[in-house]
């Protein structure tokens, strides 16, 4: 399977050159990169020890939104990096990352685990569907 979406931060993230095994995508790109959503707003990642440290050479850190860490915001894409991740261990979720196209993504557990603990009114259903699509693959 090949990532790709229409506004290049798949490509932007590449071009990062954050080292693998210190970063995951996590946020709603892990549903859109298996087909549970049709479009991608922006990618968020958390980063770890050697590619937290890279991400501090792209521009300052500010608290994030949520309250909950550091966040960098890349100067050209749509594209945050994150020190911290709700309800989720860092390194654990590196570990356990599915490798696509050579783009380490939040598993769909890690995923649905995040969006039901945050129990945001526009995570239940995403939650859902994730639930739908592993039970697909279970038969």
């Amino acid at each position: 399977m090949i990532l790709t979406d229409p506004a290049g931060l798949f490509d932007a993230l590449r071009a990062l050159d954050l080292p693998l095994g210190h970063w995951v995508v996590c946020g709603s790109a892990p549903l859109y990169a298996r087909g549970l959503r049709s479009r991608l707003h922006d990618l968020d990642i958390l980063a770890c020890g050697l590619a937290w440290q890279r991400a501090l050479t792209i521009a300052p850190p500010r608290p994030a939104e949520s309250g909950l860490g550091l966040a960098i915001h890349h100067p050209e894409a749509a594209i945050e990096v994150f020190d911290t991740w709700p309800a989720v261990d860092c390194a654990d979720v590196i570990d356990r990352a599915d490798l696509i196209d050579g783009i380490p993504l939040l598993t769909l557990d890690d995923t649905a685990h995040w969006k039901a603990t945050a129990a945001r009114p526009k995570d239940a259903a995403d939650v859902e569907a994730i639930r739908n699509l592993q039970s697909r693959w279970q038969g």
